[in-house]
């Protein structure tokens, strides 16, 4: 309640004395069984974005929260992720944060204290953080919770910013916890909590090469850290092995524009998640640890977009994926798009196809291939947005075929939806209005293979 105290209060000030932008919204989730024979999701989204800027020219104030409360089911959730305050131009070139706000490094990399940004010229500036760290990497709520734990933050980044080049470079130390469940805990907590250093160094930077051609790329590299597997037994914990945790991504992105109506887009990206390597429980022949898990891979993709005739727009993209375990997934997405074609109404239809080969070169080669067609009828206004259309997936050989796959030894399907959402046949209608300064939406799914229905609706307000 003091949350949205707070936006009233920001409602009922003088509006003309800065700009004042609200986004918020309630939203309401409904799913069944198959079948349609029980209600197995029921739940209440909250969201509101309200920024006031350039108060009495000094003050900036900026609230973003999102919530959602399970009736049936459990997704009950609440996170506050910025509430903040910021004097602009002290002393003509420092500006001083204080509240809640994010930080350069990871999602949830979240800091409640102060951030100071040291203006060195008008397009070079410093930034430096510190305070308390809001949510751990567990996604759970830190020092405001019912149970608080202090976990420090601490960083600074550099900034340049210009009409050509903007870039950006940061660095950021924290504390994490981590939470390993303990096999045989009887009696006590269920988890053991282990309190480690963590690092982030990210970096960025886009620059307009040409009126025609833009470019961007970046990293991030997180040096987590080594958790301890431990056993419960009568004498004691009996340490087994160290897991280590750790993550590298790099992307880089060309755009090219070699006519008004056509657009090329090359994108390279590499993800390396080192998830388990244990320096105990295993060994290989020649005494290193087995790595029991990897999931880095490398994507390239080249997208081609053609706006051919008004609103008619044709595209085609390739994305080879390269895994570090030696599997090769191709993925091409050929489509076209085509709003407002004839008084509103318009038609879109794509395909897209995996060729998937995993353990290339090895005896025991699987093959995971598919199709996924797109198709749907559209009627679009300046005010309203209105489809309907089928999504579905059609396996090639693979024993993979729309949301239902054969278990060994039965004809009984085994259902993947939702854990694949993309291996279902869905059927949909979706429409989306604004109005005055107000918007609603309704979406509409219908699981026609294992008659499961979802529903979402939402309505709120845009000032």
């Amino acid at each position: 309640m003091k949350i949205f105290g707070f936006a009233l209060l920001l409602f009922t000030a003088q509006a003309h004395a800065y700009d004042l932008r609200v986004l918020a919204g309630l939203d309401t989730f409904l799913s069944t069984g198959t079948g349609f024979s029980s209600l197995d999701n029921a739940e209440l989204g909250i969201n509101a974005r309200i920024e006031a800027k350039n108060i009495k020219k000094l003050l900036d104030v900026k609230l973003d929260f999102s919530g959602r409360e399970a009736f049936i089911g459990n997704s009950t959730m609440n996170h506050l992720w910025e509430l903040k305050l910021t004097l602009r131009n002290l002393a003509g070139r420092v500006d001083l944060t204080i509240g809640r706000f994010r930080t350069p490094g990871g999602f949830w990399l979240i800091a409640d204290g102060a951030l100071l940004t040291l203006k060195y010229t008008p397009w070079l500036s410093q930034s430096a953080w510190g305070g308390l760290r809001s949510f751990s990497t567990g996604r759970r709520d830190t020092w405001m919770a019912s149970s608080p734990l202090a976990l420090p933050l601490a960083g600074t980044s550099l900034q340049v910013s210009h009409h050509k080049v903007t870039a950006q470079v940061s660095f950021t130390w924290s504390r994490d916890a981590v939470d390993q469940p303990i096999q045989g805990a009887d009696t006590g907590p269920p988890r053991e909590r282990q309190i480690s250093d963590e690092y982030f160094l990210d970096g960025f930077v886009s620059v307009i090469a040409h009126p025609k051609v833009w470019m961007s790329a970046g990293a991030s590299l997180g040096t987590r850290y080594d958790v301890k597997l431990d056993a419960t037994n009568p004498y004691g914990p009996t340490s087994l092995g160290v897991v280590t945790l750790g993550a590298v991504g790099t992307y880089g992105v060309i755009e090219y524009r070699p006519h008004k109506r056509v657009r090329l887009v090359y994108n390279v990206q590499y993800e390396r998640v080192r998830l388990i390597q244990s320096q105990l429980l295993t060994l290989k022949p020649d005494g290193t640890p087995v790595q029991t898990a990897d999931g880095s891979f490398v994507d390239q993709s080249l997208r081609i977009v053609w706006l051919a005739w008004r609103a008619l727009r044709l595209e085609g993209t390739y994305r080879p994926r390269f895994r570090a375990t030696t599997d090769i997934e191709h993925h091409v997405l050929v489509g076209v798009r085509a709003d407002d074609l004839w008084k509103g109404l318009g038609a879109y239809v794509s395909a897209g196809v995996d060729l998937n080969r995993f353990n290339a070169g090895q005896p025991n080669t699987h093959v995971h291939n598919r199709v996924i067609y797109n198709a749907g009828l559209s009627f679009t206004k300046p005010w309203l947005d209105l489809r309907g259309g089928i999504l579905f997936t059609d396996g090639i050989g693979s024993g993979l075929l729309f949301s239902a796959s054969q278990v060994s030894g039965g004809a009984t399907p085994s259902e993947l939806n939702p854990f694949i959402l993309e291996s279902s046949r869905v059927a949909y209608v979706r429409v989306f209005a604004m109005f005055w300064k107000m918007y609603a939406g309704v979406d509409v799914e219908e699981n026609i293979d294992a008659a499961q229905l979802r529903a979402l609706v939402q309505v709120g307000a845009s000032l």
